[in-house]
């Protein structure tokens, strides 16, 4: 039971697992729910409550990953 992580987790402990502030992860599910963005963040609404599933947290995360050729080529431009 050590390695116990939760399926679902709130704005608080997602802040803390990808290391940015709860105002910023309310603003991308606002922007989410108000804009049609082409990768919004995966949340579920239980109620009044917004849940994160850590695995379609960690994929999401995974997709905004920059390429190393990107970063090279915007320092040069």
């Amino acid at each position: 039971m050590d390695n116990f992580e939760p399926e679902l987790v709130s704005v608080k402990t997602l802040s803390r697992m990808i290391d940015v502030s709860e105002r910023t992860i309310s603003d991308w599910v606002y922007r989410s729910r108000k804009t049609h963005l082409v990768d919004p963040i995966p949340y579920h609404k239980i109620g009044t409550l917004v849940r994160f599933n850590v695995k379609e947290i960690r994929t999401w995360y995974a997709r905004k990953r920059v390429a190393p050729d990107v970063l090279v080529q915007a320092n040069f431009h």
